[in-house]
């Protein structure tokens, strides 16, 4: 792999943990986009951002990724609560769906493709059908096609577009929650739905219990989780971890257990606030622009402007 597009919406992200409150820059495609420029990859980010907000691709951009924005009256918004090991999110904004046309643009310059939609709607169904078509590698992370938006509330469910972006995909991520529902959804065991869909490496992850990785055949490789301090903020390590990997296998061209070693470290630091600097993710310089009439956070409640 020497260059791959992240597919996906750049987020505000109001995280809240504990009593702490941070205004963040979110998405796949933020923390997967830095993570492969880290790793050598000419990478792209293929998102929609409303006009008045494009600052917020700046961090992004100064790294050496290239942008490629498209038309959107409001930019995604996400609340992410962690308490302890759990998490709540509300999105209380969405951008208009990323289409066709915007991933044909980008298509011709890179050999891999990183799908990181955050809802069902994030990502138009005819892109997953597309890929279907292309000699590419695709990466899916599963995570915005196991929950909907609800008035506002992210609740679990498996979207009837998953079918369509696991046929599409190569490599495909979920965590064990999120795999135990598809499972279920599918009846099936992740064996016979890699057979299914053609998938050839799927990666679970399961926070401080470490993960595994499921390669085609029957192989299982398990991997221990590197020490995590959830010190500063979590959020974003599934992420990291799936393009480290991914760029670890694809780029560097490590075996399945070196790579998700490899990973597991990059996540543990990042969670810890080592390895992504604060200051690409940190939108709170940004704050009046940002909060002016759409999204509060007032004593870790969200209300609408």
């Amino acid at each position: 792999m020497r260059s791959v597009a992240v597919v996906g919406s750049v987020s505000v992200d109001h995280n809240v943990i504990e009593d702490r409150t941070f205004l963040k820059l979110g998405g796949v495609a933020s923390y997967a986009g830095l993570t492969y420029r880290r790793h050598g990859v000419s990478t792209w980010v293929v998102c929609n951002v409303a006009p008045a907000e494009t600052a917020i691709l700046t961090p992004l951009i100064a790294e050496g990724i290239q942008v490629l924005n498209g038309a959107t009256p409001r930019t995604t918004r996400f609340v992410n609560r962690i308490r302890g090991s759990r998490r709540f999110q509300e999105a209380p904004a969405l951008a208009a769906p990323i289409q066709q046309h915007q991933i044909a643009a980008v298509l011709k310059n890179v050999d891999g493709v990183h799908l990181g939609p955050l809802h069902p709607e994030d990502i138009e169904a005819q892109v997953f059908a597309g890929l279907q078509r292309v000699d590419t590698l695709v990466v899916l992370d599963v995570q915005g096609l196991v929950r909907k938006n609800e008035q506002g509330r992210i609740i679990p469910t498996v979207s009837e577009h998953l079918a369509a972006a696991l046929k599409a995909a190569r490599i495909v991520k979920a965590d064990q929650e999120e795999l135990d529902a598809i499972l279920d959804a599918y009846g099936s065991e992740i064996e016979s739905l890699m057979d299914r869909f053609d998938i050839a490496e799927w990666v679970v992850t399961s926070g401080s219990t470490g993960g595994c990785i499921h390669v085609r055949g029957g192989q299982l490789h398990p991997y221990r989780p590197a020490p995590i301090d959830i010190s500063v903020d979590p959020t974003g390590a599934g992420d990291v971890f799936l393009a480290a990997y991914t760029a670890a296998r694809f780029r560097q061209r490590q075996a399945v257990a070196e790579a998700s070693r490899h990973a597991a470290l990059l996540s543990a630091e990042h969670a810890a606030g080592r390895y992504l600097p604060a200051a690409c993710l940190d939108l709170a310089r940004m704050a009046t622009v940002l909060e002016s009439g759409e999204v509060h956070i007032v004593d870790n409640k969200v209300n609408e402007g």
